[in-house]
């Protein structure tokens, strides 16, 4: 080889090196520029605590959107950690560990000044607020920190609520650290404490796991704000951190499906918030509950569930919902759609097709005929003589069926005013429908409503919000629990919003007596002769619902107890009422009639009341005639108990 040669070949080899190199960059780029992918070290250990909805077990297996991000972050890095790999502990176990051994993650952990360079850090995961809860009993009032001297609060050891509250200037001889959630509620139970340091959502699953009742303890005060995050040894090296964090900001900004990120969808899972916020809602026309009305969706079940948003910060609002033939609704429903369709009354065919929450309200079904035709139906063999009207797919027709009809007589149409025509033009003789609802719609199409009658009740049901099969439990459930929120908490006049609704849309009716009266008087005086011999006992007892104090059989039968400012004490019934005062508060007709109780027994001991209230065991609202006794309790204080009946109708 000559010298020009080799001077040639010389000059070629780094310049193809190059090449190389380039081409190799170009073969194994990243798709998002910035970190280089790097999967977990195979002897990293996952800690995390039971802490619902962030992380939590349930039947055995590993749940919580911080565990489900978990498992889509590292899967973005190449190497997919389940959710069997990681280990449920408690959160003191949790914390010392992952501060003291090398390659461990603990979630999810709130990233503070004090913790900064204890760990490494990659989030947020998500913001959630610390509470401090009560017992309504105690009538506790915390305005601010400055409120919190002199109270015993209970804290899980080692969490971020202690810096809280050493921040807002408790004393740290005021606090009583434990490493199990239910050991603290057992305390705040039987008050060797005074309030409980937790995280709202959490705090009220436990409180139910614990009570039986999510709403147990009520919230006194709200701590500022806390970001959770992956905490990591600081042994872990910067560049697994740095992809781990790399891969969750793509899961944030990435979109699924075209509509939301896939950050979203995980939390959406979990947190009523989002998920319920990307679901569909879709009803029918049936007035009074749900209809059109000057273009936007009105309605008894669409204003509470205009409620439900608002109680659980869901970002929709009636606009959001969308009239559709009730077959239609049914056929979204059964689809795994994110659908929730309403109003639906419960029967044996539909329970196992989509998911429950309710019932919201209740109503008479009927058959209309027209007065001219002088139709008379005396038993259900005389309903196969005619053709009957029902909407198509709605529950009348089930009631038809079940009382004998032959289904060859019923005729479909798609909406209430269809049905109405055909009942004017003769192509029915009768129309199976709502005894409100029909009304209504007789009104709406111009039909006068003096010209139908009522010629067969075929019975009464209770409505419902439906769920497709493909909608989360969590979301479903947290659902049915702001309905019971909307319908038993009391606003500033004493009256729930769901009071309000069905007032100013139906109006007040009456129901069949399941007891007696005797029953009730029966009931005031055992609870009376209790509290004299041990008031606080009894109050506990009352406040979580134990017979005799709440019928088991009759659970519309319960005790109530007011002290002598109106305050109530105990409620066998509704705990959200414990710890409010009433003076001067009304029921929705705009009656004090707890002024009157306390009035009564000042003046005469013992006497009755007449008022309209919410019935525990049937939707709508009722006329309750209530018995009230004046008492002296074993603590020296004098009290007001009572208990009450709900009015039968008169025929």
């Amino acid at each position: 080889m000559s010298l020009s040669e080799r001077q040639v070949y010389i000059f070629l080899i780094p310049l193809l090196v190059g090449i190389l190199v380039l081409v190799s960059g170009c073969l194994f780029e990243q798709s998002s520029p910035g970190v280089p992918p790097q999967s977990p070290p195979e002897n990293l250990t996952y800690y995390t605590e039971q802490l619902p909805p962030y992380n939590y077990q349930e039947n055995g297996t590993l749940k919580g959107f911080s565990v489900d991000l978990l498992e889509a972050i590292t899967a973005k890095m190449g190497t997919k950690v389940t959710r069997e790999n990681v280990h449920l502990v408690s959160w003191t176990e949790g914390y010392q560990t992952v501060l003291t051994r090398n390659n461990t993650v603990l979630f999810t952990t709130v990233r503070l000044p004090e913790r900064e360079q204890s760990f490494k850090w990659a989030g947020p995961i998500y913001t959630y607020t610390n509470v401090l809860f009560a017992r309504p009993d105690r009538g506790i009032v915390i305005t601010g920190p400055e409120s919190l001297k002199g109270y015993r609060i209970g804290v899980i050891a080692d969490d971020v609520a202690i810096q809280q509250l050493y921040d807002a200037g408790v004393n740290k001889s005021q606090l009583v650290p434990e490493t199990n959630v239910s050991v603290i509620i057992a305390k705040l139970n039987s008050g060797e404490i005074d309030l409980w340091a937790y995280p709202q959502s959490p705090g009220r699953y436990f409180t139910g796991q614990v009570t039986g009742n999510y709403y147990s303890f009520k919230i006194v005060y709200t701590l500022p704000g806390l970001e959770g995050y992956y905490a990591f040894n600081k042994n872990v090296p910067d560049s697994t951190v740095q992809s781990f964090q790399h891969a969750l900001d793509t899961l944030k900004n990435e979109k699924y499906a075209g509509r939301t990120t896939t950050y979203e969808k995980i939390l959406g899972q979990y947190l009523p918030s989002i998920g319920l916020a990307h679901l569909q809602y879709l009803t029918e026309e049936w007035a009074p509950f749900n209809y059109q009305e000057g273009g936007v969706p009105s309605g008894i079940s669409v204003e509470i569930l205009d409620a439900i948003f608002h109680n659980l910060g869901v970002n929709r609002t009636r606009a959001d919902v969308h009239i559709v033939p009730l077959s239609e609704g049914f056929r979204q429903a059964q689809g795994n759609t994110g659908t929730v369709l309403f109003s639906i009354v419960r029967t044996p065919e539909r329970e196992p097709l989509y998911k429950w929450a309710g019932p919201l309200t209740r109503a008479g079904f009927v058959v209309f005929a027209p007065v001219s035709r002088n139709i008379t139906i005396t038993s259900p063999e005389d309903l196969n003589r005619y053709r009957i009207g029902v909407v198509k797919d709605s529950v009348e027709n089930t009631l038809l069926t079940g009382h004998g009809v032959n289904s060859s007589n019923i005729v479909p149409g798609q909406t209430p005013g269809d049905l109405i025509r055909m009942l004017e033009g003769g192509e029915i003789d009768l129309w199976a429908t709502g005894d409100v609802t029909g009304r209504y719609e007789m009104k709406a199409s111009g039909a006068d409503p003096a010209t139908f009658e009522i010629v067969y009740t075929l019975g009464e049901n209770d409505f419902y919000y439906i769920f497709s099969k493909d909608v989360p439990d969590t979301l479903v459930n947290a659902f049915s629990q702001s309905l019971v929120t909307v319908r038993n908490q009391k606003d500033a006049q004493g009256v729930s919003e769901y009071e309000r609704i069905i007032y100013r849309n139906i109006g007040v009716g009456c129901t069949r007596q399941t007891y007696t009266d005797e029953s009730v008087v029966a009931l005031v005086n055992t609870t009376a002769q209790a509290i004299e011999k041990n008031a606080p006992d009894t109050f506990r007892r009352i406040n979580a619902g134990e017979t005799p104090y709440r019928d088991s059989q009759n659970p519309a039968l319960y005790a109530f107890v007011y002290d002598m400012n109106l305050t109530m004490v105990a409620h066998a019934d509704n705990i959200l009422l414990v710890g409010v005062n009433f003076k001067g508060k009304t029921d929705v007709t705009g009656k004090p009639f707890r002024d009157e109780i306390l009035a009564g027994a000042q003046k005469n001991g013992t006497g009755w009341v007449e008022y309209v209230y919410v019935n525990p065991v049937q939707t709508n609202l009722y006329y309750k005639t209530t018995y009230y006794r004046l008492t002296k309790g074993s603590d020296g204080n004098s009290y007001v108990v009572a208990s009450g009946n709900f009015k039968g109708c008169k025929t």
